[in-house]
């Protein structure tokens, strides 16, 4: 059944990518990148339930391998608010609610790897799928 999803998933992916943007074939190529490193590299199942795997240190190395090369956050780990309202406005066109988004979800936490899951969590709970579709 597993592989019948990931096979199917992949078909999916392939279909889509003759119709994505240049910023989504970007970020497939980070995600790609991202999972070709054995030291960033993650069963997508544990990406696609973030919220359960928050904890997990390989979860929050692919998710900061990605947040790093998006932009989001500095090679040290840091936010980069300026970059992440960039983003967020390229699927947001509320800006309150863009400033809202930037308050709430880009929030320094223990570890650079919980502030990559975070931020991608917080995104996505607001409808904002854009950073990790892939």
């Amino acid at each position: 059944m597993m592989k019948i999803a990931l096979v199917l998933s992949c078909v999916v992916l392939g279909a889509l990518s003759a119709s994505l943007s240049e910023e989504e074939k970007k970020l497939q190529e980070i995600h790609d990148k991202c999972q070709a490193d054995p030291a960033t590299y993650v069963d997508h199942e544990l990406l696609h339930h973030l919220a359960d795997n928050i904890d997990n240190p390989k979860v929050g190395a692919h998710m900061l391998c990605e947040s790093k090369a998006v932009g989001l956050q500095k090679p040290n780990g840091e936010l980069d608010l300026t970059v992440i309202k960039q983003k967020i406005t390229l699927t947001v066109d509320d800006k309150d609610k863009v400033e809202r988004l930037v308050r709430e979800c880009a929030v320094k936490k223990e570890t650079p790897e919980k502030t990559a899951v975070n931020l991608f969590m917080c995104l996505d709970k607001d409808g904002v799928t854009y950073f990790h579709e892939f």
